[in-house]
């Protein structure tokens, strides 16, 4: 699979790779669109949603030790990122997979 180097705000650079349609649609069916009894709605399943694009869309970067299990990034790397820079990888993950061209 094709993948793509970026350069985050932090200058921390990350390596994504593309994504099969099977694995983007996990990710995107994670979270989940809810009503409350009185009719409020809300979205859950987040940050379960953020970890599985991450976990599916680095292959590789300025990590200290890079480990990837079955497919997908360790909990070491992914504990290596503050939530300014995970939210900045989802979204260029998601931008590297054509969503919506």
């Amino acid at each position: 699979m094709a993948k793509k180097i970026v350069e985050l705000s932090t200058k921390k650079k990350v390596e994504l790779k593309e994504m099969s349609i099977d694995e983007i649609d996990l990710c995107n069916d994670m979270t989940t669109l809810r009503q409350s009894e009185d009719g409020e709605s809300y979205i859950t399943g987040l940050s379960k949603s953020r970890t599985a694009w991450l976990r599916r869309g680095i292959s590789g970067g300025d990590f200290k030790a890079f480990k990837v299990d079955n497919g997908a990034v360790t909990d070491s790397v992914l504990k290596q990122l503050n939530d300014d820079e995970k939210n900045e990888i989802v979204k260029a993950i998601q931008e590297y997979q054509n969503m919506g061209e």
